[in-house]
């Protein structure tokens, strides 16, 4: 059965992440039975919505927050560039 989390605004950005990095490094043993891994996947794409929806947020709140040289707020992109 598919385990919805719901969208609790009492689990933190944190705390979302930390427990996907749990489901992920459970299921890379890959000693889990098959029924426990589905259930454990399901719950890990839920978990990446709840941290990707936190994240969007943020991008806007940081886009609101940019200012002009004038001290007007005004929008601007937020783009993160990823290491490699």
């Amino acid at each position: 059965m598919k385990k919805k989390l719901p969208e609790n605004p009492e689990v933190s950005f944190e705390e979302a992440l930390g427990k996907l990095e749990t489901i992920v490094k459970q299921l890379e043993k890959g000693d889990t039975a098959l029924e426990e891994l589905l259930a454990k996947f399901s719950e890990g794409v839920e978990l990446s919505r709840l941290c990707l929806t936190r994240l969007n947020s943020a991008e806007r709140v940081i886009d609101n927050i940019l200012k002009q040289e004038k001290g007007q707020f005004i929008e601007q992109p937020f783009s993160v560039q990823e290491e490699e």
